[in-house]
């Protein structure tokens, strides 16, 4: 399995955990093609609290959470350099583009897609009860899954 998130260094020079960035869906789909796997995207702002607080909260554990291993991939596209990312068809595309697509104009949103890159749970846009969003991200994991 990939490792699902990077370390980095932060101004105190201690090691902190972050988000795995995705750059080429095409090699996440094959990924999840093999091992039957969600793709549980967020799309992310550095300068969003929300999004950090996602993160810290929920989309980290979950990626250190081996029950997770055999159902989901986590990964995260950020809309704040309009970098390039391959699609699930192989081409290039900015990444507000692609967020375009989908209609995501607003961070964090999370997305349940499958390996051809069809939204197939509901999105959850925003984060806005910590006490139940565990809960709402597995409801949609489970329905997503079930349709794989």
């Amino acid at each position: 399995m990939l490792i699902a998130t990077l370390l980095t260094t932060n101004a105190s020079g201690r090691e902190t955990i972050r988000m795995q960035p995705v750059s080429d869906l095409r090699q996440e789909a094959e990924v999840m093609r093999a091992g039957k796997l969600l793709l549980v995207l967020e799309f992310a702002r550095e300068d969003c609290p929300y999004c950090h607080k996602l993160e810290r909260l929920f989309l980290l554990p979950m990626q250190r959470n081996a029950d997770y291993d055999d159902k989901i991939l986590v990964r995260s596209i950020s809309l704040d350099d309009n970098e390039v990312v391959i699609d699930f068809a192989g081409r290039s595309v900015s990444t507000t583009e692609f967020a375009a697509r989908y209609g995501v104009s607003l961070t964090p949103t999370l997305l349940f897609l499958n390996a051809d890159g069809i939204e197939i749970s509901k999105r959850l846009i925003g984060i806005w009860s910590e006490d139940f969003y565990g809960g709402f991200i597995d409801s949609r994991i489970d329905t997503a899954r079930d349709s794989l």
